[in-house]
């Protein structure tokens, strides 16, 4: 038994990297993890209301690490499939060193002996020493009824390849075909045979390539005489082959070919058969250009259809020591209320439509206390914290949604083999995506129309794709992420950085420059995320790590210039301009961007880090400056003032002392004072993220100090209740749970 203590050790203690690397694995209590004893009395079943909570949600428990080479545990829920074994895949996330090549997983479940279960690693993207980074993973789980879970221990182990899935044999008989027909003229129709497609198509390399599944990728040209004449129609499709018969192909109908002549707004009938049985029917009237959607569909052994995948829920906290998210506490759980209505939301009709929003923020550049804005989209928060299927459905139903969003730009002579890749900034250096680029080479050459419903806007922009992928290893969400960190690039205007008009790589590939600051924290996040999950060998990979890479190096050769601008408050990002009239400074922006800075120090970016523990001076520094005379509550107040008025934006002459800012934001009637009366909103609880991944990343002392008195200093909303009702922001340091008392030990397998 590990010693249940530990992880509900008092938040005033302080922890060295080696024992908080080792209380990532006995941290049970921040999961909301319980005697493994109990979970098997109670059995597998779905998550509960804590009856003391209040409405809210807590996950079940999760298998904890027996043997040396345990990496993480999991629970698998049943499908509800007739009879015998399926196949789950998902995705998983590896730390640099921890599974070198030819290293493997094995699976058992974790009652009683352990029954071994096969399973399949596939890597997808590997570490800079060749270890992998990012792998889907299937495994081959026996006797699961629908809606029963059970506890798997994924382990490292060594073992020689095994042959792949003969895929031949398992397309055997099997069908699967895309049918588009016109909608005017003569209704003429196209059809795809897509296993045939697949058969003849040359054996480049699969996404899944093993014993339990083979997957992998064909594309066609649509012709523009069954879709209303657009020539920018393309399809994609990723066709898997299962062990236990299973088949599924996950079709995406693309009108996302950019700067070729043409384009257009396609319209047509799409039908998708598999087996000889119609899983898909839509008419389409109005396919804007730009835009995408998709579905997973799947069959059966004898062409039944395939029930959906349940979820897969993942250790958060093994997760959060990979680097891949953020440390959340999971103590404080998820409102109920909100995971009912996201049941109610896909309830609904429109949930279903092609090219329906599905809850996301159409208008983007509305701002106020959106659900699907901050370091992740709350949604996803309450799928990580509580593994409530219900909020994963949601999540995965919003990263489907995210592919109607006109921001894909697909360039069919591009990426670093020509072959196709999404627009890029070194092929198309003068472009600007926004219809003020005009035509080409300032624009495109087909601009986004009006009647899509959406406006985009980087400033506002909601990471939808992400965590999805990294949870389910789908490659239509890799798509997403891509094509949203390629669109941050070029959706800014490239005059904003050089006068003439034209990108270079001094300045050019730049997003965190003269931005506001929230654009730039969201810009640069996408771009790291798009960097981190380009697959190896994928023709964008080169470019958007080049970018993301190019972005912190800039940043961190600042420092010197800008510690000298800013003086001893030195740790804030230069914005495009301060606010008011010249004077205003945001903090809570600058926590935004802290988020992301953490982000990228989390996935291994070195100057990252860098820049991080520079801003520390600033983010820790307001509220430890009271004997300056900067009051304390003021760290978290909507606005300080940093700077004199009268010069241009404010930015040149910057206050250099806390004494200094804090008189100005008194004078102006911006002080907190000893209250709380300019933060009524989210601003504590975003600087609290802020400090607690000062803590986790940096091992920051000071920054947990502050953070303990922040969280216990009455903030408004703060409160445990509030972090389960928006979620995005429940991030805490290592071993400081909100609520102690939901902190249980847990029975080792």
């Amino acid at each position: 038994m590990s010693d249940g203590n530990e992880a509900g050790a008092s938040s005033k203690g302080k922890s060295g990297p080696r024992d908080r690397a080792s209380l990532g694995r006995r941290e049970i209590g921040l999961l909301g993890v319980g005697l493994l004893a109990g979970c098997a009395a109670a059995g597998p079943g779905a998550v509960r209301a804590n009856p003391s909570g209040g409405g809210v949600v807590l996950a079940d428990p999760l298998p904890c690490l027996a043997r040396r080479d345990d990496l993480t545990g999991l629970l698998l829920q049943g499908s509800g499939r007739p009879s015998g074994s399926e196949i789950l895949t998902f995705g998983l996330p590896f730390r640099a060193g921890q599974m070198p090549r030819g290293s493997t997983l094995t699976a058992r479940t974790a009652r009683g002996e352990g029954r071994a279960s096969r399973v399949q690693l596939d890597v997808i993207t590997r570490h800079p020493d060749g270890t992998a980074r990012f792998a889907a993973v299937s495994l081959e789980a026996s006797g699961l009824p629908a809606n029963a879970r059970q506890a798997f221990v994924l382990s490292r182990a060594t073992a020689p390849a095994l042959a792949a899935l003969d895929l031949a044999a398992a397309l055997s008989g099997r069908q699967a075909m895309v049918e588009l027909t016109a909608l005017s003229g003569r209704g003429e129709t196209w059809r795809l045979d897509v296993l045939e497609r697949l058969r003849a198509a040359p054996q480049g390399a699969a996404w899944q390539s093993g014993p339990l599944v083979v997957q992998r990728r064909i594309t066609a040209a649509v012709p523009p005489e069954v879709v209303g004449g657009a020539t920018s129609m393309r399809l994609v499709a990723d066709v898997a082959a299962q062990a236990d018969g299973t088949i599924w192909v996950d079709v995406w109908f693309r009108n996302d070919i950019a700067m070729q002549p043409g384009g257009g707004t396609a319209a047509y009938v799409a039908r998708v058969l598999l087996d000889g049985r119609e899983a898909l029917h839509a008419t389409m009237p109005a396919h804007h250009q730009y835009r995408s959607w998709g579905r997973l569909l799947g069959a059966l052994p004898g062409g039944q259809p395939a029930p959906p995948q349940p979820p897969v829920r993942h250790d958060v906290v093994y997760l959060a020591d990979t680097g891949a998210i953020a440390h959340y506490d999971l103590t404080a759980g998820v409102n109920e209320a909100m995971l009912a209505s996201m049941a109610q939301q896909m309830a609904q009709p429109e949930w279903h439509a092609a090219f329906g929003a599905r809850g996301i923020t159409q208008q983007m550049p509305r701002g106020g206390g959106r659900m699907d804005l901050g370091p992740t989209t709350g949604y996803q928060a309450a799928w990580l914290i509580s593994g409530d299927p219900r909020a994963a459905r949601y999540c995965i139903g919003q990263a489907e949604a995210a592919g109607t969003i006109p921001w894909h730009f697909w360039d069919p002579n591009g990426g670093a083999d020509r072959h196709g890749g999404w627009l890029d900034a070194r092929r198309w250096p003068r472009l600007w995506t926004d219809p003020r680029g005009r035509n080409p080479p300032g624009g495109l050459a087909q601009q986004i129309t009006e009647d899509t419903g959406w406006r985009i806007d980087t400033t506002h922009q909601p990471d939808l794709s992400f965590v999805p992928y990294l949870l389910t290893g789908r490659r239509a969400f890799a798509d997403e992420v891509m094509a949203q960190g390629a669109w941050n690039v070029l959706g800014i205007w490239p005059a904003v950085r050089n006068p003439p008009g034209m990108r270079n790589d001094r300045e050019g590939f730049l997003v965190v420059h003269k931005r506001q600051v929230r654009g730039a924290a969201w810009s640069v996040r996408q771009l790291d995320e798009a960097a981190w999950t380009a697959p190896d060998g994928d023709a964008n990979q080169a470019y958007l790590r080049h970018v993301a890479d190019r972005n912190w190096s800039w940043l961190r050769a600042q420092i010197p210039a800008w510690t000298e601008l800013q003086g001893e408050l030195h740790g804030w990002l230069v914005p495009y301009q301060l606010g008011g009239d010249g004077v205003e400074l945001l903090p809570w922006q600058q926590d935004y961007f802290a988020s992301a800075a953490a982000a990228a120090a989390r996935l291994g970016n070195a100057d990252a880090r860098v820049f991080l523990a520079w801003m520390a001076n600033f983010l820790v520094g307001r509220f430890t400056a009271a004997d300056r005379g900067f009051a304390r509550h003021d760290g978290a107040a909507f606005i300080i003032i940093v700077s004199h008025p009268g010069s241009e934006g404010g930015i040149e002459r910057p206050f250099q002392s806390w004494a200094e800012v804090g008189d100005a934001t008194r004078a102006r009637n911006r002080s907190n004072g000893d209250g709380w009366a300019r933060s009524q909103g989210e601003y504590a609880r975003l600087a609290m993220q802020s400090l607690a991944q000062l803590a986790d990343i940096l091992d920051h002392d000071g920054a947990r100090r502050a953070y303990d008195w922040l969280a216990g200093a009455q903030a408004p909303f703060t409160d445990p209740m509030s972090f389960a009702r928006q979620p995005a922001l429940n991030i805490a340091p290592r071993g400081v749970p909100r609520l102690p008392s939901r902190v249980r030990s847990c029975v080792l397998a």
